[in-house]
């Protein structure tokens, strides 16, 4: 009576295996060996080791990241065309953006859009100007400042990160941060305060 027994020797880029028959009386007898290279599931670069997959992830995050940038871009030009703060798009202008990445090329939608600093359009000049004057809202111009300031916003999102920071400042430099931090949120005016007119 004999068992047979597959053994196996896992490495990096190799895997080693043999097989064995095991008699009743103790004694072993190979049947067959043998060894499979096969090319390491990592990259080397001067001698760093990264994962292959990391570039490939890597992209498909970036890939990922640019949808989610289209996509707000047009969830917020929806509401602006709804509303009359920006050139009309039809469903099917943003389904197209959306779908096959074809941009609004229609021309009152791209001049609303474009800078000409000698005529001071800009769309930091139109945040500016919604953050410091009243708007009327019954004249389209000042409507299509709005939301030129709106989809700017939407453009160039950032955010504030709430991490502490690890490192110890001294004494002196974190009063002189939380003054400043405390001048720009008095300075700091809520875009509430000009976006609630739309909700009457």
């Amino acid at each position: 009576m004999k068992q047979r027994i597959l053994g196996l020797d896992t490495g990096t880029n190799s895997l080693g295996w043999a097989v064995v028959d095991r008699f009743d009386d103790g004694h072993y007898e190979l049947v067959k060996k043998g060894v499979l290279i096969f090319q390491e599931g990592v990259k080397i670069e001067k001698g760093i080791e990264s994962s292959k997959a990391a570039e490939r992830t890597s992209h498909r995050a970036l890939r990922k990241q640019y949808f989610r940038r289209r996509l707000r871009k047009i969830e917020v030009l929806k509401v602006l065309s709804k509303h009359n703060f920006c050139p009309a798009l039809t469903d099917e202008d943003l389904k197209l953006w959306h779908n096959k990445k074809i941009y609004p090329a229609k021309e009152e939608f791209m001049l609303w859009q474009r800078t000409n600093d000698n005529e001071d359009k800009n769309p930091y000049h139109c945040r500016y100007i919604c953050l410091n004057t009243v708007l009327d809202f019954n004249k389209q111009e000042d409507r299509y400042t709005f939301g030129r300031a709106m989809y700017h916003l939407a453009q160039r999102r950032g955010f504030l990160s709430n991490r502490l920071d690890a490192s110890e400042d001294n004494t002196e430099n974190s009063k002189v941060k939380k003054k400043h931090c405390r001048t720009k949120q008095q300075d700091r005016r809520c875009w509430l305060q000009i976006s609630w007119r739309i909700l009457l």
